[in-house]
């Protein structure tokens, strides 16, 4: 053996054998079928060996699974990797965890970005998503270095295809995405959808979810935004809606009391909305919750819940 090359442990030699792939990153002496170690070719097996992410020295990425009892800081731990880093490649916060599904887990210290389209190129990627207060070049440089492109990247302006990966180290999004307007969800009970109204005794669409709380609990804004109604809306009782940066608007209602006005700067999860209630047309205590589209047209929550 040459100097310099270490021995892989043979749960990172396995990982590498079944095929799950590096990002960007060919060994000094590359083996024939170096392409398979290249930012240009997709991830391995769905279920790879935390283990090997661990050993490997080297950027790898590979789908993860989600187990009953996963949660995401317990899959970063064991694949080595940054909680934020996680959240950011999936653009997804992980409040709730979908038991089944699948995550993009990789050992690397930043976001990895799937290219969308191809023609992409490292010039136009890094300019989007250098992280402030750094100097474009040097991070372009050390995406290069991340990744393992060619020095010659640089100079060529590298261009990638339609799902190729690049990590942006140290870059993490700042996700924007619904979050529980409470300070926890025990249950739902009444769902979005379809459903026989308790008061009006025939099948009427119901256009957010009821989370039952005791009256008095603190409402917080789902997302960061700009309050655009606080006041009574007929059956909804006293309600606060909130529009965010997309034009959509998050609805509060059943309030018992109103604690922002018209015009005011919300923050997600900080700025208290008003506390939980029962009036207007309601059964008892409970949060009625509403996502709006700038279309106006309802959407389910529960499937926009950590995510934008």
């Amino acid at each position: 053996m040459k100097p310099g090359r270490g021995i892989l442990p043979a749960a990172a030699a396995g990982l590498l054998a079944t095929g799950v792939i590096a990002v960007a990153s060919v060994p000094r002496q590359a083996p024939p079928d170096r392409a398979r170690f290249s930012v240009l070719t997709p991830a391995g097996p769905a279920a790879p060996d935390p283990e090997a992410f661990k050993a490997l020295d080297r950027l790898v990425h590979a789908r993860h699974r989600i187990g009953p009892s996963d949660t995401i800081s317990g899959i970063a731990g064991m694949y080595g990797a940054d909680v934020r880093a996680l959240k950011s490649t999936n653009h997804n916060e992980f409040i709730f965890m979908r038991r089944g599904g699948y995550i993009r887990v990789h050992n690397g210290d930043g976001y990895l970005y799937e290219v969308s389209q191809d023609g992409e190129t490292l010039n136009g990627v890094t300019s989007r998503h250098r992280r402030k207060g750094t100097d474009l070049k040097e991070f372009r440089a050390e995406v290069v270095r991340a990744n393992r492109l060619p020095p010659s990247s640089l100079l060529s302006n590298h261009v990638f295809k339609n799902g190729d990966r690049v990590l942006l180290p140290g870059v993490y999004l700042d996700l924007d995405t619904y979050r529980v307007p409470l300070p926890y969800l025990p249950r739902i009970s009444s769902r979005y959808g379809n459903r026989y109204h308790p008061i009006h005794k025939k099948m009427m669409f119901h256009n957010g979810i009821d989370i039952p709380m005791r009256i008095g609990t603190p409402v917080y804004p789902s997302r960061s935004g700009t309050v655009v109604f606080a006041g009574w809306l007929g059956g909804y009782g006293y309600v606060v809606d909130v529009k965010h940066s997309d034009g959509y608007i998050t609805r509060y209602g059943h309030l018992s009391k109103v604690t922002t006005t018209k015009g005011a700067k919300v923050q997600k999860g900080r700025s208290l909305l008003g506390r939980v209630g029962s009036t207007g047309t309601s059964t008892g205590p409970h949060l009625h919750f509403e996502i709006l589209t700038n279309a106006g047209r309802s959407v389910n929550p529960t499937a926009k819940f950590g995510r934008k």
